[in-house]
């Protein structure tokens, strides 16, 4: 039987990454590992992950929630070195 920790460890991010993402996505973080596995594969794919980092962050920032604002961005330096 596969767990959660097996399929986030199989789509190649952090646990932190897959969260961050299944949080701005409203998906269970089983539903986000999945994505992100088939987003990261192609460049074109990660890049619509950064893409989507940089924008949830943005937004985060706009309404005063610079805590998560911050945590997306270290997220988000961390995939941009990936492309």
């Amino acid at each position: 039987m596969l767990t959660i920790q097996d399929c986030i460890a199989f789509c190649g991010m952090d646990e932190d990454e897959v969260e961050a993402l299944a949080g701005c996505e409203q998906l269970p973080t089983i539903v986000a590992a999945e994505w992100v596995a088939r987003e990261v594969a192609t460049v074109s794919g990660r890049a619509h992950v950064v893409e989507l980092l940089s924008e949830r962050a943005g937004e985060a920032r706009l309404r005063g929630d610079y805590e998560t604002a911050e945590h997306l961005e270290r997220i988000l330096d961390r995939e941009r070195s990936r492309l």
